[in-house]
């Protein structure tokens, strides 16, 4: 006798197929970020780069100004514009997806493309909260 596919075994653990499928979305969505070193050092990257520029650089030249620090004013945009460009990025994954066939055959699959279109968003919102989170992190630690 074959033994139990994952699905069957999600079956038994209590788990309905539509919680399986956007569960299944969102972890491809996220390993395929974190297999990408190139992308998660392009995404962290960038915001990094415009704290420490613009974060350090400018700061002497804003507490001359008698303003306070010019790192705590920057530092809510870098991460706006970093969450923003991480969604971006989450859409351009679509047309990847589409480009390749792998979207035609998450489509034609048997499933609602409400958990499908849920599944990728809640992977895409889970890269951007992390990213946030280590950019304010960061942040943190340099105030």
């Amino acid at each position: 006798m074959a033994p139990p596919t994952r699905c069957a075994r999600w079956r038994a653990c209590g788990v309905d197929d539509e919680v399986a499928v956007v569960y299944i979305l969102w972890l491809r969505e996220v390993k395929r970020y974190l297999r990408s070193r190139p992308q998660v050092i392009a995404s962290l990257g960038q915001p990094l780069l415009y704290l420490v520029v613009l974060g350090f650089g400018l700061g002497p030249v804003f507490e001359q100004a008698g303003r306070g620090s010019y790192l705590q004013f920057v530092a809510p945009g870098v991460i706006g514009m970093g969450i923003l460009f991480t969604s971006i990025f989450s859409g351009f994954g679509l047309l990847w997806d589409r480009q390749f066939g792998f979207l035609k055959e998450t489509l034609v699959a048997p499933v609602p493309r409400l958990q499908i279109m849920v599944g990728r968003t809640l992977g895409g919102a889970t890269i951007t909260m992390i990213q946030g989170t280590i950019v304010l992190t960061v942040c943190h630690v340099a105030l």
